[in-house]
């Protein structure tokens, strides 16, 4: 109850800043293009040893990319309101990691992911200031806080000799079979958070850097969470490509019940984005 409390308030901070500012947007605002890297954190791979939280599990060879679309608008003194679409490539393998166990169970994956999200930017420089500053031709770093709620689609796959098979398809820990998982949703909600700095390169345009994690909603970003189903059940119901990829251990397979992942904690992922962004402002506002 709390968590959805939470989450109705971020979202009707959001939509209403955006209706009340109606004028606002279409006076002054910026057009804003990032490329960037990015990472999962989550069942997968990971630092090595024992499997932690957001940075310290973090793997650099994980990295894969991503680029987004922004559009902000000024709101208030310190607010400013953006819509954001981006497109975020995650990669997750056991054998990135030195961790014993993670290292032999050899399981990967690899998502493309489309997120839009409605963000709360808040900047530590007044806008008002940071209006004159533009129109007087001052190049100021600024810094900037960013919050907010979206969704995102995404698909695990992964390579089973030499194809990119869609994991959820298959069922891998039994979704859909007696006592196995639940089914999970293609779509979930996330809520991204980061810290951002800009800094002008003329009146209208600026550069960027961004960090921005997501606290996620779903354990099936990687397709792993709880346990592993028969492998000779998954073979008969769904074909021998979901028993190949279900398990992957290196030595002897893993009987129904054993640990493949861990459902006590959600999966995220986290972007640092470089980019450029162009400001319409009417002067005479």
């Amino acid at each position: 109850m709390r968590l959805l409390t939470i989450k109705t308030l971020l979202l009707w901070v959001i939509i209403s800043g955006a209706q009340t500012n109606a004028q606002s947007f279409l006076n002054m605002g910026s057009y804003q293009v990032g490329l960037g890297s990015s990472s999962m954190l989550g069942d997968l791979g990971g630092a090595d040893g024992k499997g932690t939280n957001f940075i310290k599990d973090f793997d650099y060879k994980s990295i894969r990319g991503s680029g987004s679309l922004s559009l902000d608008w000024i709101g208030t003194e310190h607010f400013e309101y953006r819509t954001n679409l981006s497109y975020i490539y995650l990669n997750a393998n056991d054998q990135f990691t030195n961790e014993k166990y993670r290292r032999l169970r050899n399981l990967s994956v690899n998502s493309s992911i489309i997120e839009f999200a409605p963000t709360i930017k808040y900047n530590f420089t007044s806008n008002k200031k940071i209006i004159i500053q533009k129109l007087s031709g001052k190049k100021n770093i600024r810094f900037y806080l960013t919050l907010g709620t979206g969704f995102i689609y995404f698909n695990p796959k992964a390579e089973y000799n030499g194809k990119n098979y869609s994991l959820k398809k298959l069922s891998t820990e039994g979704q859909g079979l007696s006592n196995g998982a639940k089914e999970y949703s293609k779509i979930s909600l996330v809520i991204p958070y980061g810290i951002g700095a800009s800094k002008d390169i003329n009146e209208k345009m600026a550069m960027f850097f961004e960090l921005t994690n997501r606290k996620c909603f779903t354990d099936y970003l990687d397709d792993v969470s709880t346990v592993y189903y028969d492998n000779a059940s998954l073979a008969a119901n769904y074909g021998q490509e979901s028993a190949a990829l279900a398990d992957r251990t290196i030595g002897d397979k893993h009987v129904n019940g054993g640990k493949r992942g861990n459902s006590g904690k959600k999966d995220s992922y986290f972007t640092l984005s470089f980019g450029f962004k162009k400001t319409f402002i009417k002067k005479d506002k």
